[in-house]
């Protein structure tokens, strides 16, 4: 095998079209930390992302090889179905499972450094952890959660809770609750991605025995997904003036129309593109709201 294609499965069984997410997450909690500080600190971010981004490599790569069965018989787009790289047999099942571990083995090294160092604060080092193990026994045994039902819950904790406040809590020396209060309607939007990611898996998933949420749920999903999207913009507004500074709200509720899309779309088509464009906007906006946000009253912890 050309060393170039053993190259190129790497990068694809990384989902370089799903990382950004992680990034954008991250970057959502760097926002927060300077809405309330008017502080960044650009040593820490880095180390912090760097972190970040072995984890979710970690996820992605440990997916892939226990996803095999499921990825084999899906129809694969830009969000699920996996890379496509093991059920063609490019490489050994194997290299996804060793690659996971590398970037895991090397999310704790670098961890244990900066925070020895001081570059990043201990906080940050549990927040770390529990992403390893999150991202790890959604796919693999013996939890499997994404098999029983759970894993739609522990990837939105992972993307919606534990990415950003690893981005807010690098910058801010510790998590706060109102960090995790403020990050609660884009957690429920999250997990309203997953389920349409899951939602256009579900055929292959059922063929397999994997019993994600949206399997166990059937048709029932579509509930679920709108009274998601509907609690995520009751909540901006619930948190608002307390938690969530006026910037930052008015830019969440002007993301309510694309979010109108994915709910008018979902179930009428297997694309979770719309989902997704509703995730996205979301943490870009929030993002964008709490620069803005910086020094504006009210928008302290």
């Amino acid at each position: 095998m050309a060393p170039l294609t053993r190259v190129s499965a790497l990068v694809r069984m990384a989902r370089p079209l799903i990382l950004p997410g992680g990034m954008l997450a991250y970057a959502l909690g760097a926002a927060m930390a300077y809405g309330h500080s008017g502080y960044f600190y650009w040593g820490a971010a880095a180390a912090g992302f760097l972190i970040t981004e072995l984890a979710n490599l970690l996820a992605s790569y440990v997916d892939e090889y226990a996803d095999v069965d499921t990825d084999a018989l899906t129809r694969r787009t830009w969000f699920s179905g996996g890379s496509g790289v093991l059920p063609a047999g490019l490489v050994p099942d194997h290299w996804a499972l060793w690659a996971g571990l590398v970037s895991g083995a090397l999310a704790v090294a670098l961890t244990t450094l900066f925070t020895l160092n001081g570059v990043i604060s201990p906080h940050a080092a549990w927040i770390v952890g529990l992403g390893l193990l999150g991202g790890w026994f959604y796919s693999m045994p013996p939890l499997c959660l994404e098999r029983r039902g759970l894993g739609e819950l522990d990837n939105a904790l992972l993307g919606g809770l534990l990415m950003p406040l690893m981005g807010y809590t690098v910058q801010t020396g510790r998590p706060t609750i109102e960090a995790v209060l403020a990050l609660l309607p884009i957690f429920t939007l999250v997990l309203v991605n997953l389920l349409a990611v899951h939602w256009a898996d579900r055929e292959a998933d059922a063929a397999v025995g994997k019993r994600s949420l949206v399997v166990l749920l059937g048709e029932r999903t579509r509930l679920l997904h709108h009274a998601l999207i509907a609690v995520s913009y009751l909540l901006v507004i619930a948190l608002a003036g307390w938690v969530l500074p006026l910037p930052v709200v008015v830019a969440l509720l002007a993301t309510a129309p694309v979010s109108l899309w994915a709910a008018r779309t979902f179930g009428r088509q297997t694309s979770p593109v719309p989902s997704a464009a509703a995730m996205v906007a979301a943490i870009v906006a929030a993002t964008v709201g709490w620069i803005v946000a910086a020094g504006w009253p009210g928008a302290g912890p």
